[in-house]
Order: structure tokens, then sequence, then C-alpha cells
């Protein structure tokens, strides 16, 4: 009985521990703007089994810049995998649909940012969604650029791969069925700077 009170209790404490994602679904701007000063990164690893890459995220998108480096920093983005092989477009990961946050990132859709092989913009919600905010948590890396032509200004592109492509692709390479890769690739993502 002692036992069990001890594991019951280790189990509540360990719950406690996980850091506070989310954000109010109100007024997200704002809450990520104030959290600029502590966010000013913009590169990030990724560390995969199949290799590493590096990404640089870009200054034009602050909300998304900020949010990402948050949630790096927070450690959300440790220990998840790219589970999704986007026909010939490209590969998501992060956050599933089923870990949602509870909020939106406003959109930022810059004119000369385009969905083009090595970029990587934010996944969104369809539906209640028609200002085409993105999710905080999905995102995708584009692998064919002429296949990710349709994206444009329906998925905020936020940054660029700039080493390690290659290993984006042997991501991509990945055996999948259906979109589903047989064996979902893990990452970690760490700032750089």
């Amino acid at each position: 009985m002692i036992r069990l009170f001890f594991l019951m209790l280790l189990a509540i404490l360990m719950g406690s521990c996980k850091p506070d994602w989310k954000l109010k679904p109100t007024g997200v701007a704002g809450q990520l703007n104030s959290l600029a000063p502590d966010n000013k990164e913009s590169k990030v690893l990724f560390k995969t089994r199949l290799g590493d890459f590096e990404i640089e995220l870009d200054p034009r998108t602050p909300l998304h810049r900020i949010n990402f480096i948050r949630l790096v920093k927070m450690g959300y983005f440790d220990d998840r995998h790219f589970y999704r092989n986007i026909y010939d477009s490209g590969i998501q990961g992060g956050g599933e649909f089923m870990d949602r946050l509870g909020y939106l990132v406003p959109a930022e859709y810059i004119d000369g940012l385009k969905p083009v092989r090595g970029s990587i913009a934010m996944a969104r919600y369809d539906e209640g969604n028609p200002e085409k905010s993105s999710s905080p948590t999905e995102f995708f890396i584009v692998t064919d650029s002429e296949q990710a032509a349709p994206f444009y200004k329906n998925y905020v592109v936020f940054g660029k791969v700039t080493k390690g492509i290659a290993v984006v692709d042997s991501i991509k390479a990945e055996k999948s069925y259906d979109e589903k890769p047989v064996l979902p690739v893990k990452f970690s993502i760490s700032v750089l700077n």
C-alpha cells in the first residue's frame, strides 16, 4: 500500500514538472511579442538517426519564429518524429493533431517567402480557421518546389534548411504507406543561436 502511494505521488510530481507550453487562445500575437526578448535566436539544429540538419528562421515572420524558438527551448520538440510523408512535396513532423496546445499562431504571409525546396512552413487546421492561422506545433519541410507551389499563402513559410538538405531527402525517402512512414524518424531540436 505504501509503495502504491509513493508511485502515485511520483506520477503526480512528474506530471506537474511538465512545462506549460500553452498560450491563451486570444491575444496570441501580444503574448508572443512579450516573449520576444527571451527568444531572439533564429537558428536550430535537428538531430535524427539519419543525420542532422540546420534551419534558419526568417525574421520577417517574428510570431512564428518566437513561437518555434520558445517551444524548442521548453523541450516541446524533444523526442518527436516526422509522422507524415506529404506525397511528393515534403515531410511533416512536430506535435500531432491530438497534441494541440489550444491556440493558433496568427498568419504571417510574406510575398517573398514561398514554399520551395528546403523551406519550413507551419501546418494549419482548416476547420473554423478562416484567417489561415498556423498550428503552433505541426510543421513541414518542402522537398519539391513544384509540388508545393499550391501551398503558397496557404501555409506560413518561416525559414529554410541551411545545412543538411540530404538528410531531409533521406527522411523523405523512408518507406511509407498512404503518407504514414513505416518507421517514423524521431528527432530532437536544439537552439544554435
